[in-house]
C-alpha cells in the first residue's frame, strides 16, 4: 500500500489543463501539461513547462503553440539535454491524410539544453504514428508509436521505434496491431528485456503488458487484469509502479471516493507483479483525470502530477470545461 502524504492543487485556473508528465532533471523539477478550453481537439490547446527546485514555486520555462491542437506531452531525459514530446492534430493534409477524417496527427519534439532556451518543435517519424513516450538507454532512445491507418482508424498497430539523437526514427518491429491499441509506456527492467504496458479496448478495457527479449522483436502479452489508461512507469527500489485512469469496477472496495452519484474514472498508483497488478492507492479524482507523471521526490517519496475535475463538479454548462493539475506526496 502507499499513503497520501501531501495533494497540492498547481494549476486551478479555470482552464481545462490535463496531461500531465513530471521529471526531475539537472536541479529542477520540470512539469508539463496541455491547457485548453476543453478536452476535445476542437479548441486546440498548447503546452506549457514550468519547473521548481523546491516543489514549491513553479516557474513558467517554456510555451509551445503550433498552431493545431497540441497535447500530451512527455518529458525526456536526453542527458544533456532536456526533451519535450506531443502530439498535434493539424487540419486535414491531403493525399496522406485518413479517410473522414478532418484531422493528421504530427509528433513532435523539442529540446534545451539549460531547461529555459528551447527549440523550435521539430517533426519526427511519419504523420499518423502518435510517438507516446521515449525511454532513454545508453544506446539510443526508444520509442512505441501508434498507428492511424488510413483504413480502419480503430485497428491500429505499436511499433517500436528507435534514434539515436531524437529526431530521426527508424522502426523496429511491429510490436502487436488491432484492439484499438494505444498509449504505449515502455520500461526495460533487465538490459537485455523490453516491456511495454499498453492500452487497449479489449476486453473490458484492460491494459496490457508485453515483454521481449533483445534485440526486441519477439512480444508475448499478458493482460493486466485492470485499465491504465495513459500508464507512466517508475522503479522505485526493487518495484515496477505504474500509474494511470482506472475503472471502478476494478479497484477495490473503499479505495476510492465518490464525488458524483454515477461510476467514474479515477486516479490510481499500481505495483507491477508477474501476474498482474496489485492496488497501492487511488488519490482523490474523478470525471475527466489522470494522465499522471511520476518521479522520485525529496526522503524517498514518490511525487505524482496528475489532472482532475472532482473539485470542480458538477462541471459549468458553458465553456471553458475546467481540470486541474494537482501533485500528489506519496510513500510506500
Amino acid at each position: 500500500m502507499a499513503q497520501l502524504m501531501d495533494l497540492e492543487p498547481l494549476f486551478a485556473d479555470g482552464y481545462h489543463n490535463a496531461f500531465t508528465d513530471l521529471l526531475y532533471w539537472q536541479g529542477h523539477y520540470y512539469l508539463t501539461f496541455r491547457t485548453a478550453q476543453s478536452h476535445s481537439i476542437e479548441t486546440p490547446g498548447d503546452i506549457r513547462v514550468y519547473r521548481s527546485a523546491d516543489l514549491s514555486t513553479w516557474t513558467q520555462c517554456a510555451h509551445f503553440d503550433t498552431g493545431g491542437d497540441d497535447r500530451d506531452p512527455k518529458l525526456i531525459d536526453g542527458g544533456t539535454r532536456l526533451g519535450v514530446l506531443f502530439g498535434t492534430f493539424y487540419p486535414r493534409w491531403k493525399g496522406r491524410s485518413r479517410p473522414n477524417a478532418e484531422t493528421d496527427l504530427i509528433s513532435c519534439i523539442a529540446v534545451s539544453r539549460d531547461g529555459l532556451s528551447w527549440s523550435t518543435p521539430h517533426q519526427v517519424f511519419g504523420p499518423n504514428y502518435w510517438l507516446w513516450r521515449i525511454l532513454p538507454t545508453p544506446e539510443g532512445f526508444y520509442g512505441a508509436a501508434y498507428h492511424f491507418p488510413s483504413s480502419r482508424p480503430h485497428q491500429g498497430a505499436i511499433d517500436l521505434l528507435f534514434s539515436e539523437d531524437l529526431f530521426n526514427w527508424r522502426l523496429k518491429t511491429r510490436m502487436r496491431a488491432g484492439d484499438d491499441l494505444s498509449e504505449p509506456a515502455l520500461y526495460r527492467p533487465k538490459p537485455d528485456i523490453l516491456c511495454c504496458i499498453i492500452r487497449a479496448k479489449e476486453p473490458r478495457n484492460h491494459s496490457w503488458i508485453g515483454r521481449s527479449p533483445a534485440p526486441y522483436d519477439r512480444w508475448s502479452w499478458t493482460d493486466l487484469g485492470a485499465m491504465i489508461h495513459a500508464p507512466v512507469v517508475l522503479k522505485k527500489n526493487d518495484r515496477w509502479l505504474v500509474a494511470g485512469r482506472s475503472q471502478e469496477e476494478d479497484l477495490p472496495d473503499g479505495a476510492f471516493q465518490r464525488f458524483v452519484a454515477k461510476p467514474t474514472a479515477h486516479t490510481t498508483l499500481w505495483a507491477v507483479e508477474d501476474t498482474g497488478l496489485a492496488h497501492l492507492i487511488t488519490v482523490p479524482s474523478a470525471g475527466d483525470c489522470s494522465y499522471c507523471g511520476l518521479a522520485d521526490g525529496p526522503n524517498g517519496e514518490i511525487l505524482m502530477s496528475y489532472y482532475s475535475q472532482h473539485q470542480r463538479l458538477p462541471l459549468p454548462a458553458d465553456p471553458p470545461t475546467p481540470a486541474d493539475i494537482f501533485l500528489a506526496r506519496l510513500s510506500l
